[in-house]
């Protein structure tokens, strides 16, 4: 649902201008979405990707669901859980394995930063 706000408010942005002079220079409507349309939407592209990555990356419901807790294929977010049983709690594994899961999602963020940044920014300017 986040990405379709994202994204609706930057499209409905982009001035309609664009497109009526493409079509009277000629333009056909897939050329008018590949050469006018789709390098305006590249920030906002790169910025629903990566905080969909990030999203996907930390979901716990929808693996839990589909894989089971006792299966042999885990994800990160579940097998965190493993640590945590009804009557022990090893919180050294818990705090190891917490932080191992989310050092790719920081190093991401601190790299995309600006590409979030921008698409966000981009989407919300009139």
């Amino acid at each position: 649902p986040l990405s379709i706000f994202v994204f609706h408010g930057f499209i409905k942005n982009i001035p309609l201008e664009l497109e009526e002079a493409a079509t009277i220079d000629g333009c056909s409507r897939q050329a008018i979405f590949f050469r006018i349309i789709f390098p305006l939407l590249k920030p906002i592209i790169v910025t629903v990707l990566i905080l969909n990555g990030i999203w996907i990356w930390n979901d716990y419901l929808l693996p839990l669901l589909v894989l089971g807790s006792n299966g042999i294929v885990q994800t990160l977010p579940i097998a965190v859980t493993a640590f945590a049983g009804a009557y022990l709690k090893q919180w050294d594994l818990i705090l190891t394995s917490a932080l191992i899961a989310i050092i790719p999602i920081i190093l991401l963020y601190l790299f995309a930063q600006r590409y979030i940044i921008k698409g966000m920014v981009e989407g919300s300017i009139k």
